[in-house]
């Protein structure tokens, strides 16, 4: 289809929510578990909160934890990159 690829060639999808919050932590967390998607990052502005989905087993992320402002993560090894993702950051954009 136009503007679409398969699945299996993203390692992860992060995402920013906008007025449509409701979708990006309800459909799309489960639309993207059953395609398989290694990892899911959600910059959830409406709870000022970062959500991480991994594991994508049996159509669900069997691991999904919320991080607070002033801290940050690494994002797991199934990206295949080391990084460190600060939640501030991610709520709030580049300032710099």
């Amino acid at each position: 289809m136009k503007n679409c690829y398969a699945a299996h060639v993203f390692r992860m999808v992060v995402e920013v929510t906008s007025t449509n919050w409701a979708d990006d932590l309800g459909p799309k967390v489960e639309g993207y578990a059953q395609a398989g998607i290694p990892v899911y990052v959600v910059a959830d502005r409406k709870h000022d909160q970062v959500l991480l989905c991994t594991d994508p087993r049996g159509g669900e992320y069997k691991n999904q934890t919320h991080h607070k402002r002033g801290t940050s993560f690494f994002v797991p090894d199934e990206v295949g990159v080391e990084m460190e993702l600060s939640v501030d950051r991610l709520l709030n954009g580049d300032e710099d």
